[in-house]
């Protein structure tokens, strides 16, 4: 979850002040111009809806509610024809005059020419903090729910619309909602409580629920292209294998961060459940504050190769280009799967997914030992 302006916090172990990707580039002697400019581009946009939604009443009436988005705004990924996918989450009582700052930010975005978000009803509405922190696992926990849920975690951005909203020091409705949902999973989480558990500080319930979240994007994948007739297929696969795989990329990291910190510590045979579960809740609340891209950034630093994090940037670099190409993009939407995988444009973009892939492959599993082992106990069985 990013804050705009940028954030100054220091929750945990991981400095929201810094910027890791500057730091691998420096560590690399180069940047990559096409994440670069998203950035850049997303800050921009950030600045323009705070400008469009705030001077018309479109905001939050109470401390209770946020407008948070999601996607490559959330991401710091803003292309030329990226969406808004935005909700308005409700912390506390709810009251009519929700609805109505709802369908404001509807209206003012529809307005301004941004698309409606999916039909799917993921986004572009309201959003209740009960039902994403309660309702986990089971019958009652839709895709829907499971979704707001997931990108609260690893891909949301809270945009404040007010001068108070920026300079408060009171926690915001987002930033509660994201810190008891993590609380939710730890509290949950029986291993935590065995003497492994205190020392191991692995959030097994928290991860096997982003394992699951990206094996629903997967089938939803899939079930979305026999629901459309294959509409947008090629785009949608380039975009699972890339900016989706880099969200569940980011959340392993984030779950994996406990257990790497582990052989640098002194024993924590003494540490009680409670005490082992407080620490890592402020730790993962940290990594909640970062954007996909800066977790796997901090995680090359410390972790990867060279080869391996100049290999990552320069794929994703070119996926990030390629979506500001109107004429690829629109080829792509464009392309039914049946010519799909005869046509040069997919097929780069294929290729540099594999590259994308190899990539991760080396991070998690070949550069450096305890995240291999992490990987290998936890992320496979």
């Amino acid at each position: 979850m990013i804050l705009w302006p940028e954030s100054t916090a220091n929750t945990g172990g991981t400095d929201l002040t810094t910027d890791y990707l500057r730091q691998l580039y420096d560590s690399l002697g180069h940047d990559c111009p096409e994440i670069e400019a998203a950035r850049r581009q997303t800050s921009e946009q950030v600045d323009a809806l705070v400008q469009l939604l705030a001077p018309n009443g479109d905001r939050p009436t109470s401390t209770d509610a946020d407008v948070v988005v999601f996607g490559s705004l959330a991401r710091g990924e803003w292309t030329s024809k990226s969406d808004v996918d935005w909700t308005l989450l409700i912390d506390g009582q709810a009251a009519p005059e929700h609805r109505q700052t709802a369908q404001g930010i509807a209206k003012r975005l529809s307005e301004n020419g941004f698309p409606a978000p999916g039909v799917t009803g993921t986004f572009g509405n309201l959003a209740f903090s009960h039902d994403i922190i309660h309702l986990i696992g089971g019958q009652s926990d839709t895709n829907i729910n499971t979704t707001q849920r997931v990108l609260l975690l690893l891909e949301s951005a809270r945009l404040d619309l007010t001068p108070e909203q920026r300079g408060s020091e009171q926690i915001s409705a987002c930033d509660r909602v994201t810190r008891n949902v993590l609380y939710r999973y730890l509290l949950d989480d029986t291993n935590l409580m065995s003497p492994d558990g205190v020392t191991s500080r692995v959030p097994r319930f928290l991860l096997n629920d982003i394992v699951r979240f990206w094996r629903t994007m997967c089938v939803d994948f899939a079930y979305k292209g026999w629901e459309q007739a294959g509409h947008k297929w090629a785009l949608r696969n380039i975009k699972l294998r890339m900016s989706r795989k880099l969200i569940f990329a980011s959340g392993l990291l984030m779950c994996a961060s406990g257990y790497l910190s582990t052989d640098a510590r002194p024993s924590t045979g003494d540490r009680t459940a409670q005490e082992a579960v407080d620490s890592m809740l402020d730790e993962l609340v940290s990594f909640c504050q970062l954007p996909p891209l800066q977790i796997v950034a901090h995680a090359l630093l410390h972790y990867g190769a060279t080869e391996t994090s100049a290999t990552l940037l320069d794929a994703y670099g070119w996926f990030l280009r390629m979506l500001n190409d109107d004429d690829k993009r629109t080829h792509l939407e464009e392309l039914a799967p049946q010519d799909a995988y005869n046509d040069p444009v997919f097929a780069e973009a294929r290729e540099q997914s594999h590259r994308f892939q190899d990539a991760l492959t080396s991070l998690f599993l070949r550069d450096h030992a305890r995240l291999a082992e992490f990987t290998t106990k936890y992320g496979i069985f």
